[in-house]
């Protein structure tokens, strides 16, 4: 069972729909109208996948969102004095999905994350403590190896 990323309902048929470049996991009375991306109980392998790849510009990883989310959006909100049901309105959202998105009932889409952090003026991706290369000398060979890399 699984509910559905816009009403709420329980379903155990999920669909997944395209909504304005942002992607859903629905019960099939959401998904009537909307652009389809993945049948029910049929996803094959790597066919959500590769849409997701698509239109994320071909990145392979998933941003991590920051620990309490929800909290963060709930308090940056109330900060600027701004109801739900306006913030809503402001990145075209349907309130009740905020909602759940604010009491990490329901993770957003990264779409959605996006326009809460310009909305809000938050940052809601977790950091990661990846090496960046540019940082890094590289040895004579030209070519980075596990040595080049200061481990602290």
């Amino acid at each position: 069972m699984e509910d559905c990323e816009l009403c709420g309902r329980s379903t155990e048929t999920v669909y997944i729909v395209s909504i304005e470049g942002v992607e859903f996991r629905v019960c099939p009375s959401c998904a009537k109208g909307k652009k389809i991306i993945s049948e029910p109980n049929s996803r094959k392998p790597n066919t959500y996948d590769n849409y997701s790849k698509k239109a994320k510009g071909g990145q392979d990883e998933n941003p991590e969102l920051v620990d309490n989310y929800g909290k963060t959006i709930r308090e940056a909100r109330e900060r600027l004095k701004i109801p739900l049901k306006v913030l809503a309105e402001m990145i075209n959202e349907k309130e009740t999905f905020l909602a759940r998105v604010e009491e990490e009932k329901t993770e957003p889409p990264m779409a959605l994350v996006k326009k809460l952090e310009k909305a809000l003026m938050v940052n809601l991706i977790a950091k990661t403590d990846s090496p960046d290369a540019k940082t890094h000398s590289i040895g004579q060979s030209g070519r980075a190896t596990l040595g080049d890399y200061k481990t602290e």
